[in-house]
């Protein structure tokens, strides 16, 4: 009787909250910048170029390195008042197809873990108390994709996972928030990124990358935000509504790139008149009204595989991205745990996803006594997109399961530090 009077109580204060609006907590700008933080040079650029400076930086890191190199990267970022988000990726030079996931799990690198937690601690205790960093880490990223070798095993991943929370917990490690990222499309065997998810207590954000291709690829084409991110953010809401969201690498290539062979690309310029300033526009946009749960966004903002790039030689949509950005509803301070706050539903008939409604009565039907967790639930599941882009996905998929050993080798290689 108890917890159903608090649970009314709660969905009558809710009910009220959402009727009259709420301020949302801004979405934090981010980066992944040329140089991975080894000089202050570009960050300073591209702060300078921006409206706004970047309040999260991306970094890769692989288990051949540990803080002789990342207390360098680290402390760059920070010095920029930013926060580094580091990608950090289960491989090794030596043995660059090996799945370490087990080895993990079964205490093989253990002495590597333990000093990278120890020196971690140390770096974060250089600082002031009151000044102590904070580091999203984002351990073993993409792993429903096929071009790393710690791709395609769930079971693998949560067994590693959990271990390596395990060791930092025991270690007294604070300061630290576990970003769980999935690829947009779902190129393993299972077609369910749920199947990887390590569970609530140690997980601090759901991510998700994805990249606009253009006509680049032979099986891709020039799609729009909600074609590339409106079916999986819509499974991260529904399934960990109490989870923020953050978009670890996104970026869309230019109307002028050209297929790149180096990693299998044999489509063509199909996409000649589109427009990368018009597509970073409708970006920012939808993020503001129709995906409140995403609380970080990282651009991928080096010219790779393609033009992903906003400031560099070349590179278009800066002057969109800034106008975008200007909006109050875009920061470059950090929050730490992305903190989530409610925003009006659209006229309370939920949104439609894959042909069912979600709405707020159903949702605030399943609001648990926790009254944050019952907000963010109701905010991310009272607001969804229109889910589209679904067959251009699975059609993604299946081309990148297709491509050569040496194109998935070479886009590997693309994010993997020597």
């Amino acid at each position: 009787m108890k917890n159903t009077r608090q649970c009314t109580l709660l969905g009558v204060a809710i009910a009220g909250f959402l009727a009259a609006g709420a301020a949302q907590s801004a979405t934090m700008l981010g980066a992944y910048i040329d140089n991975d933080g080894w000089n202050t040079a570009p960050l300073d650029q591209f702060n300078t170029d921006a409206a706004k400076p970047l309040a999260v930086v991306n970094v890769f890191s692989s288990f051949g390195q540990d803080w002789g190199s990342l207390n360098v990267q680290a402390s760059n970022i920070v010095s920029r008042k930013a926060t580094p988000l580091i990608t950090w990726m289960p491989s090794i030079s030596s043995r660059p197809d090996a799945n370490l996931l087990g080895e993990i799990s079964s205490g093989q690198w253990n002495g590597y873990i333990d000093g990278w937690i120890n020196s971690l601690k140390l770096w974060q205790a250089s600082y002031p108390a009151d000044q102590k960093p904070t580091v999203l880490l984002r351990f073993a990223h993409e792993f429903n994709g096929n071009w790393y070798p710690w791709s395609n095993d769930p079971d693998g991943l949560k067994t590693a996972w959990r271990y390596l929370h395990n060791r930092f917990a025991q270690a007294g490690v604070t300061g630290v928030e576990w970003v769980w990222c999935a690829n947009n499309a779902s190129v393993d065997n299972y077609n369910d990124i749920t199947r990887y998810y390590p569970g609530n207590d140690v997980v601090n954000w759901t991510a998700l990358d994805g990249y606009n291709w253009g006509s680049n690829y032979s099986f891709t084409r020039w799609s729009g935000f909600a074609e590339i991110f409106s079916a999986p953010y819509t499974t991260l809401v529904t399934n960990y509504p109490d989870k923020p969201v953050l978009l670890a690498e996104v970026a869309s290539a230019e109307a002028s790139d050209q297929p790149n062979v180096d990693y299998g690309m044999t489509g063509n310029d199909g996409d000649a008149a589109e427009s990368k300033a018009v597509w970073v526009q409708d970006m920012y946009t939808r993020m503001m009204t129709d995906y409140p749960a995403i609380r970080a966004v990282a651009w991928f903002n080096t010219n790779k595989e393609l033009s992903w790039a906003l400031n560099g030689a070349g590179n278009t949509g800066l002057a969109a991205y800034n106008a975008m950005i200007s909006n109050s509803y875009y920061t470059g301070s950090f929050t730490p745990e992305g903190v989530i706050a409610v925003s009006k539903p659209t006229s309370g008939k939920g949104s439609k996803t894959g042909g069912k409604r979600v709405t707020t009565t159903s949702t605030l039907a399943s609001i648990q006594q926790d009254s944050q967790t019952g907000l963010q639930q109701v905010l991310a599941v009272s607001k969804l997109p229109a889910v589209v882009g679904e067959k251009l996905l699975e059609r993604e998929a299946q081309g990148f399961r297709t491509l050569s050993p040496a194109a998935l080798k070479a886009r590997r290689n693309s994010r993997i530090p020597e």
